[in-house]
């Protein structure tokens, strides 16, 4: 069959992917954005807020290991719309909670279907990849952005028409519901279905340093989604409407560099992508930690988000090509250490807010950002593409 007709062949299942990508990031935007309402709502001090994030990371993590198994035993497709629905679900749980402690639980539960959400969607983007014959990881991930992008403008929009958090999450939740049920009809069925293997994914050594770069990147990443709305508000002096803005602008910049990565990852490779990745993000952070105010802070966040866009497409799918381990192990491997970086980076700030001011805390992901563009040169050979 040739490259074309393959194409037109696999648009679809492309189509279906690139749906699911986009609900995950609307699911992730709307939680972002409604982060600051939630806190005021309770009265929560950063710290307090910090229990929830680590729930939701949590939640994640304690899946993560066993869901690349299960996706060998049943499949990428038939794993992904489970947790697809279950993340639409699940998502309208923390809008609901009274208090801190059952906010703690409802985040634990939206945290592990979107954990296992995240290593199915991308195992399944990894098998519609390597049918397709060319990089195109950075597009499913671009989606992710973009619906990252909307949730967030949608909710900004629904706060300023004074609707409550309850019936926002709800509005929200049910558009992810029919998204995943129309991309349920084109979903690439193809699967790996070995049949056996462990039933936990714990990285290995061949692809440690692979998952040690993902667990920066998405640390790095994780903060940005849960704390850019939070600092501009706290520290930078925007309102609470405008506070989403950084948010906003790091998945602006992100969305348009993941649409633009596959052309940039075939002309660079894929060392020298998240090198220079590193250090916008190490330029984007020190921007907005020098000049805390709303235009400089956005301007800095969206230059985090135009380095780190591609970095994490890069590592999924070089995980996947492991040789050795089965793509859905592979994934899963890099997805668990990656979101130890989300367990880690949200509370850690939250904990160091409290002690030193949110400001000095963030800064210290600058570092985190250097090391990841020091780290890259290591693990990625500037040959790869």
């Amino acid at each position: 069959m040739s490259p074309g007709m393959r194409h037109r062949h696999l648009l679809p299942a492309r189509v279906a992917a690139s749906a699911i990508f986009f609900g995950n990031g609307f699911g992730i935007g709307t939680w972002a954005a409604q982060l600051p309402r939630i806190k005021a709502a309770l009265g929560l001090s950063d710290g307090e807020l910090s229990l929830a994030l680590l729930a939701f990371a949590l939640g994640a993590i304690v899946l993560m290991p066993t869901v690349g198994w299960l996706v060998a035993r049943a499949g990428s497709r038939n794993v992904t719309l489970t947790a697809a629905f279950a993340f639409a679900a699940c998502l309208l749980l923390p809008g609901l909670a009274p208090g801190l402690p059952l906010l703690i639980g409802a985040s634990l539960l939206a945290g592990a279907s979107n954990g296992a959400m995240d290593v199915s969607m991308n195992t399944n983007a990894t098998e519609v990849e390597r049918a397709w014959g060319e990089p195109i990881m950075s597009s499913f991930h671009a989606f992710f952005s973009l619906g990252g992008l909307t949730g967030a403008a949608a909710s900004g929009l629904m706060i300023a028409a004074g609707i409550g958090i309850p019936s926002t999450l709800t509005l929200s939740c049910a558009a992810m519901g029919l998204l995943f049920l129309a991309a349920s009809f084109w979903t690439l069925n193809e699967t790996e279905r070995h049949g056996g293997g462990h039933a936990f994914a714990l990285p290995r050594l061949e692809i440690m340093g692979l998952a040690m770069l993902t667990l920066l990147c998405l640390l790095v990443e994780g903060a940005m989604v849960d704390w850019t709305a939070i600092y501009l508000q706290t520290v930078a002096g925007a309102s609470l409407e405008t506070a989403v803005a950084g948010f906003a602008a790091f998945s602006l910049t992100m969305t348009i560099c993941r649409f633009m990565g596959d052309l940039v990852v075939r002309r660079l490779g894929r060392a020298v992508t998240v090198k220079l990745g590193g250090l916008l993000a190490a330029l984007g952070l020190g921007l907005a930690m020098a000049l805390p105010y709303p235009v400089t802070a956005t301007i800095g966040f969206a230059l985090v988000g135009l380095g780190l866009a591609n970095a994490v497409p890069v590592l999924f799918s070089t995980a996947g090509e492991t040789k050795g381990i089965p793509p859905s192990m592979g994934v899963a491997m890099v997805a668990t250490m990656g979101y130890a970086g989300l367990l880690l980076g949200p509370p850690l700030i939250g904990f160091g807010g409290d002690l030193m001011g949110l400001r000095n805390t963030l800064g210290v992901l600058i570092l985190f950002a250097v090391v990841i563009m020091l780290l890259s040169r290591r693990v990625l050979r500037p040959s790869t593409v």
